[in-house]
This record gives C-alpha cells, structure tokens and sequence, in this order.
C-alpha cells in the first residue's frame, strides 16, 4: 500500500547563516528519534533521495507550496541530522524578511524550527517505526507556532508577565536589525504594541479559532442572556438528581442551543460542573474576533497568573536544538478546521502536486 506524502517536525536549528549572499544551512531532521508520529528515521534512509531527487526538492515557507523561498543546493546526513543547504531568492520580499529572521535568532541564540515533507519507501519488517528509506520533497521554514500565523517571532498565546516582557525585549532587536522590509517591521510593531499594552492591563486577547490578537475592548461586547446564564447554573442540581436529559429536551431549540454551548465553556476551563450563577456571569462575556467572528472570552488574554494558569505557558521557542533519542517530539497543536483553513494549507495537496 502505498503511504501518504507526510510533514516530519523537529526541534531544529540553523547551522550556518550567509547574510550577503543568502545561503543558508539548517538541519532540518533527527536521524534516529522518534517523531511526532512515531517514525524513526534510521541512518542512511535520506542518502537515495538526496542522490535521485535533489534536484526537484523545493524550499517552502511554512509547507506553502505557493510560498518558494528557495532552492536546496545540497543535502547530507551528518552528526545524527539530516543537514540541508539552500539558495534563497533575495529577490523577493518574503526571503529577505526570512534571511533578517536567520540573523536575528542565530545573533540571539535561538532558532527557528525547520519541518520536511517525506513519503517513506522502505521501512524495516520487524519495527514498522523504523524507515530505512524515504523519497523527500521539500523541507520547509516555520515561522509561527501552532495556529498563530499573526505573530511572526514569538507566537505568544498566553503567557506569564515574565515571558511577555521577554517577547517585547525580542522584538525590540528585530528593529536594530537592518534587513527586514517595511512591511514586515510593520508588522512587528504591532504585534509590540499589543504585548506592551497587555503589560500595561489592556485585554489582550487571542482568538480560540484562528489565533488572531487584537484589543477585547476595541470590539462590542456581548453576552448570554440571564436565562440561559440561569439554566446553566441549574445543570448541577440536574446531575445530582439524574435529570439533565428531561430538562434539556423541555428547552426550545434556541435556548438549548446556547446553553450547551454555556456547559461546554465552563466544563474547557474548569473540567468539573461547577456552575454558579456568579462564575457563569464572570465568563459569559465576550466578543466576535475581527478576522474570523467566533466568540473570543475575557479569559483569552495573553496574559496568564501564574497561580490561575492551568496548562503550561507556550514557550516564544524550543529548548533545545535537536531532539534527544527516545524524547517523542511534541505533537502539533490541534486546532479547529476553521483555524487549519486560515492558516497552513490541507497537507493533502502536497500529494497533488508532487505526485
């Protein structure tokens, strides 16, 4: 059976950086490490591909097939990475903001992270994760995390105080750094303003769906209706006597409708059915994001106290630069199918194209 063209994604770095000429070096896989979708490339499964098919490989912005950087040069398993060297075309904007991206994080020790786009040929008859061969078709540079594709160089959804300021400090050295257009700089000094006036208390929000930030207070604020607040509150005393399925089915469609759409907030914050009138009206207002009009809550600022945070705050970028064998990547964050329509393509049509 023949598989699918898949996306492989590491933590990875950049290993050399030609800033006049515009070459670039980056390891962009692990030899030997499980991946997030427990592929393990073994030693020697790159060496066919980049003999037979270097020079069809392409270079693409976040697995955009409409967005070439590039063309790769040359590409060579070494020191437990898959190293790949490419020519970016400096005569289109997009690469020279890219290459201003290189310089910026490799001056600041950080990276950005690298993804490869692979079908595997081969794979090893006693360990199916183990890949003895692949056909490569390109390798890709990630310029935002998960969903985020508004905020180009920390991706911040939510984060403590610390790590913000952290992420305004970075931003500030991209305007030192002279090779970035216009447009692009625009960009970041919006995405600088938006962190400092989280700083400074304004409702910064993100948006759920699509990852777009903007001002909660520069939008019309909304609310459910006191009734539907009411009939929440009611779903404890519904559980504990075992007759949530009568009450439920007693409420018009509409009503139904927004009240479960109540429990399904409450239970994604909380993870238990605590609904008190009190905590209800606290959560229940909210806004419609500009860019994709779901509903974006009060709770969605960036910024997160550390006491009330419940999941770990994302990290502006990896920790380390290659992943260590037998560590399992970190999955891609899952988003809704709005969210994956508005920002990376169907992965899918990679195999429209290169098949």
């Amino acid at each position: 059976m023949k598989e699918e063209i898949k996306r492989l994604q590491y933590k990875t770095k950049a290993t050399d950086v030609d800033g006049e000429k515009g070459i670039v070096t980056v390891a962009v896989n692990g030899i030997g490490v499980k991946d997030s979708q427990d592929d393990i490339s073994m030693p020697g499964s790159f060496k066919k591909t980049l003999k037979e098919n270097i020079g069809r490989m392409r270079w693409f912005l976040n697995h955009r097939t409409d967005q070439l950087l590039g063309v790769p040069i040359e590409g060579k398993e070494e020191g437990g990475n898959l190293i790949m060297t490419g020519q970016l075309n400096l005569e289109k904007q997009m690469c020279r903001d890219i290459l201003a991206d290189y310089k910026l994080f490799a001056e600041n020790g950080r990276t950005l992270e690298h993804s490869i786009g692979v079908q595997a040929m081969k794979r090893d008859d006693k360990d199916q994760r183990k890949v003895l061969e692949w056909k490569m078709y390109e390798y890709s540079t990630l310029t935002h995390w998960g969903s985020n594709p508004q905020t180009f160089l920390v991706g911040i959804k939510s984060a403590t105080r610390d790590q913000v300021q952290e992420a305004v400090e970075f931003i500030r050295k991209a305007f030192l750094e002279h090779g970035y257009t216009d447009e692009r700089l625009k960009a970041y000094d919006m995405e600088l303003n938006l962190l400092l006036k989280s700083l400074n208390g304004g409702k910064i929000v993100t948006c759920p769906c699509c990852g777009h930030q903007f001002d909660y207070d520069s939008m019309p604020e909304r609310t459910f209706s006191q009734q539907v607040i009411d009939l929440a509150a009611e779903y404890q005393r519904w559980i504990t006597e075992g007759i949530v399925r009568e009450e439920m089915e007693k409420l018009a469609p509409e009503i139904r409708e927004q009240v479960n759409a109540v429990l399904d907030i409450v239970l994604a914050k909380s993870g238990k059915p605590e609904f008190e009138v009190k905590s209800l009206t606290d959560i229940m207002s909210y806004v419609r994001c500009p860019k994709c009009y779901s509903r974006v809550y009060k709770t969605n600022t960036i910024i997160q106290e550390e006491s009330t945070t419940t999941t770990p705050a994302a990290s502006p970028e990896p920790s380390v630069d290659t992943q260590k064998e037998g560590e399992q990547s970190s999955q891609e964050e899952v988003v809704k199918e709005k969210a994956a329509e508005s920002t990376l393509p169907d992965f899918a049509k990679l195999n429209e194209v290169f098949n």
